[in-house]
């Protein structure tokens, strides 16, 4: 009975100690970077068509809900999420923290230039 007890009290210490260890290191590989073409584009999703680990790929990601602007190259000018377009060539920040899903958490506009509003 000790025997069980001290290997359970082992085990909880090593969860309590090794737990915030391998957080912190999951959390500086969190976030991973996709280029492509855009296939597709709604509210809530985006497919993207590009090359990763030298084949071709076409990946989809939920957008998270709290982005709501697309991101110039430059890092400075914004647009509306709307102006992405079919075809336009754009890096897509994502992570699969929930249930493994893609979570397209940044979406920058990798084309020569911000497009305008019509």
């Amino acid at each position: 009975m000790n025997i069980a007890r001290n290997t359970i009290s082992a085990f909880a210490i090593g969860l309590a100690i090794g737990a915030p260890l391998g957080i912190a290191s999951a959390k500086s590989s969190d976030h991973r970077d996709f280029e492509g073409t855009v296939e597709h584009v709604s509210a809530e999703n985006i497919k993207i068509h590009g090359i990763e680990g030298g084949k071709a790929q076409t990946l989809s990601f939920l957008i998270n809900p709290k982005v709501t602007k697309l991101t110039h190259n430059d890092g400075k000018s914004t647009a509306e999420l709307k102006e992405i377009h079919i075809g336009d060539m754009v890096k897509v920040r994502f992570d699969q923290k929930l249930l493994g899903i893609r979570h397209a958490d940044m979406i920058i506009d990798e084309t020569s230039g911000m497009h305008q509003k019509s």
